[in-house]
């Protein structure tokens, strides 16, 4: 596969498109969390500890949900990763992260739409059916933001980037010239505008059939700005 272009010191398209990705996510995690049953369809550490929790409870009903987005996710950013290896190999970086992206919008259109089907509280079958469409998406999103390749930048998993956040703020409290790199002022960004996906479904969360939306018009917007980024 061709290299990324060199990543310059400005907000360029790209940084909107991971920002629209990060702010699905946070979305996705928010809704599906008051929705289906407290499981995080990207948040792989906050299901490895709710898997933990319930498994030391002895519930295994509880164990299966974030059982379940576990394996989706994982399987789908492996599925994501093997495809671009096998059918992609020597295809542009841009090319196969709008791919991609439009292989994760179609599973989110099929999450919103059985959505629409599902009786409340959902339960049953619909609702490991919705954890997987949900998880997968997020796992195909995963891999295809590290495909654009921006230093330090993740739109699903953000425990390291905070940590990264921390260790340049201090560091520039305590050395001259007491400046944050470029690098550490986008994480930040991406932190908070997935917490700005997280607030924005909570808003609406009282909107069943709208939430279901949320996060693939921002997937979509997301390719768009991928797709100028690779214009320009």
């Amino acid at each position: 596969m061709a290299d990324a272009r060199p990543v310059e010191e400005h907000i360029d398209s790209g940084d909107f498109g991971l920002a629209l990705l990060g702010f699905a996510s946070g979305s996705m995690d928010a809704l599906a969390f008051l929705n289906l049953r407290q499981v995080f369809p990207s948040a792989m550490t906050g299901n490895t500890a709710l898997l933990g929790l319930a498994l030391g409870q002895g519930n295994l009903v509880a164990a299966s949900r974030p059982l379940v987005a576990f394996a989706g996710f994982l399987t789908a950013a492996s599925a994501a990763a093997a495809g671009v290896d096998l059918c992609l190999d020597g295809c542009p970086v841009s090319r196969a992260v709008r791919r991609l992206l439009a292989v994760e919008a179609c599973l989110l259109a099929v999450f919103a739409v059985a959505w629409q089907f599902c009786d409340r509280p959902i339960s049953g079958v619909g609702l490991y059916g919705l954890i997987v469409l949900a998880s997968s998406a997020m796992g195909i999103q995963s891999f295809a933001a590290r495909l654009v390749d921006r230093p330090g930048i993740t739109t699903v998993v953000f425990t390291s980037t905070l940590t990264a956040v921390a260790t340049a703020v201090t560091a520039a409290l305590v050395r001259r010239p007491h400046r944050l790199p470029f690098a550490t002022k986008r994480q930040i960004g991406m932190f908070l505008i997935y917490g700005a996906g997280a607030i924005v479904a909570g808003l609406l969360a009282s909107e069943g059939a709208v939430i279901a939306f949320l996060p693939f018009v921002a997937v979509i917007a997301a390719a768009g700005f991928q797709w100028r980024a690779a214009a320009s």
